[in-house]
């Protein structure tokens, strides 16, 4: 039997250590109402309360903020103790046992105990949400005492990293509020109240949340695990903002952090004004077109073929060049570099528009006139120019390209079915937990379709065959060639033009200090990972 064990006492030591490196430390005393350090987030999608329900950037945020897990992602990539103690594994990998660190309070000062821990793991898998799809080799979880024991059907190597999905709800406030729906005797299973309020024991909690709108955070000043010096005692997170609105307001004083794609001009104008930082949100993450293999004339792969090599990459590489910083890096296949599987002997793909109008000939629609759809989203101007780049390369071969622009929400109903989902959809995709599992299960299982993240409905059962070994698979060199082979046949079938790496520009106030952004090894490369609060230091 394997494990890891960590006392409360080497978690404190960590933590001090850690201050040392990247500025934690010791919970400072907080400011009295009438001057709270308050941070104001301007992000350009809608933020979605429930933990367990998001699949996208604005969810991920509030949850790692108002929300506790067995284990935390941590600066590397690594994992560390948070709820859970230390954790046992069975010489067979299918038994799991935590142990659960005494004296963490939710934040309507309840304990927060292994029961709690199980109710939410069972919310999780029975409501099959968002990321449920990481839990589906869990027989079921059981309270032991203080110990939550999860028994797998198989063995399944991503579980520890999966764990980071798995927020911690307040059983008992949960079920206070439970209202009628198809869940048996949980009913809704509190969806209506998690919608609005949080039942979370993390480093802030829910003063407001309007979803369409804004939520606004307040610190909880008995986390547990303690802050950085000075940290954000109000968060507001305004939704829905746009580009131009950042470059009216940043430089007034009025924003003090950016989540949300800026464009060359913007980026340029803040990195210009007095106060302003830019800094780099380095994650495991790929922007594509993703083309509906469902929807002719894309259901042939020849033509997908074709699209890919008509595009012209060396000019997109150098729309990514933005006030002297790159937003992007060459990409060759579904796995971004510095994760499991990624192979950089793969060669680059080029643009060959000769290669691209012999893979056309060989397609059913050879000869046939070609009309194509393509969404790219509202917020990010950027994507337009991508939209208009592929347009042009396209028409080269006689295709013709219609773009529309759509809010995120639409984009994100377009996505549920082959009929909805247009035939070319500009969306990026990014590792959710430290395991690249976590990003290509949900992007080309069969059984995950059905979310932005597989908006080119690519259904292949040796793909599912190759996935589901994966997560079997214990060895770490055996799963890293498995992947590396799994890449060569996803990109075989060109279910997407694979455009960059992105490492994302982030605009902020000089007086905000984050790790993430401005040291690389303090970066912690999973999607939202970098906007942890408490984290974070402001000065005063």
């Amino acid at each position: 039997m394997s494990s890891f064990m960590l006392t409360r006492r080497q978690l404190l030591a960590g933590t001090a250590s850690a201050g040392i490196a990247f500025g934690l430390g010791p919970t400072t005393p907080f400011a009295t109402a009438a001057d709270k350090r308050t941070l104001r987030l301007a992000d350009g999608n809608i933020g979605q309360a429930d933990p367990h329900k998001p699949v996208d950037f604005p969810g991920s945020i509030l949850m790692f903020n108002l929300y506790d897990f067995l284990v935390r992602p941590a600066p590397g990539g690594e994992l560390e103790p948070s709820v859970a103690e230390s954790w046992e594994i069975s010489e067979d990998g299918k038994t799991y046992t935590f142990t659960i660190r005494d004296g963490i309070k939710f934040h309507d000062g309840s304990p927060l105990t292994a029961e709690d821990v199980v109710f939410s793991a069972n919310r999780m898998l029975t409501m099959k949400r968002g990321f449920s799809f990481l839990f589906a080799a869990v027989d079921k979880a059981e309270q032991d005492g203080n110990k939550v024991v999860f028994r797998l059907r198989e063995p399944f190597s991503p579980f520890l990293a999966a764990l980071v999905r798995l927020a911690i709800v307040n059983k008992k406030l949960v079920t206070a509020n439970l209202k009628d729906g198809e869940f048996g005797e949980f009913g809704d299973y509190g969806e209506a109240f998690l919608s609005s309020n949080d039942a979370g024991s993390g480093p802030y909690k829910i003063a407001r949340h309007d979803s369409q709108n804004e939520t606004v955070m307040e610190i909880n000043p008995d986390y547990f695990a303690g802050f950085a010096p000075n940290p954000p005692e109000v968060v507001r997170s305004k939704f829905g903002v746009e580009a131009v609105t950042v470059r009216q307001l940043m430089p007034r004083g009025e924003i003090d952090l950016t989540r949300l794609p800026l464009p060359l001009e913007i980026v340029t104008a803040l990195s210009r004004s007095d106060g302003i930082a830019i800094g780099q949100d380095r994650k495991p993450t790929i922007f594509h077109f993703k083309m509906n293999t469902q929807k002719a004339p894309l259901d042939d792969v020849n033509v997908r073929k074709a699209i890919a090599l008509a595009f012209d990459y060396d000019q997109l590489y150098a729309l990514l060049d933005v006030a002297g910083q790159q937003q992007g890096t060459p990409i060759r296949g579904p796995i971004p570099a510095d994760v499991m599987g990624y192979d950089p002997d793969v060669p680059l793909i080029k643009r060959d528009v000769e290669a691209a109008r012999a893979a056309l000939a060989e397609s059913k629609y050879a000869d046939r006139p070609l009309e194509l759809d393509l969404v790219w989203f509202k917020s990010v101007a950027l994507q337009e120019k991508f939209a208009l780049l592929l347009q042009a390369n396209l028409a080269e071969l006689g295709i013709k390209v219609n773009i529309t622009s759509a809010p995120w929400p639409q984009i994100v109903e377009m996505a549920t079915s082959p009929e909805a989902s247009p035939h070319l959809a500009c969306v990026a995709t990014s590792l959710s937990t430290t395991d690249v599992d976590s990003m290509l299960w949900a992007e080309y299982h069969s059984s995950a379709a059905g979310t932005y993240l597989s908006m080119h409905w690519l259904q292949k059962p040796e793909i599912d065959a190759a996935l589901e070994k994966g997560r079997q698979t214990t060895d770490r060199a055996a799963r890293h060639e498995l992947y590396k082979e799994l890449a060569r046949v996803i990109a075989d079938e060109y279910p997407s033009v694979f455009l960059y790496q992105a490492i994302d520009l982030v605009a902020f106030r000089e007086s905000l200090h984050v790790p993430g952004f401005a040291d690389p090894k303090q970066s912690i490369p999973i999607m939202a990972g970098n906007y942890r609060y408490d984290r974070m230091t402001m000065d005063v």
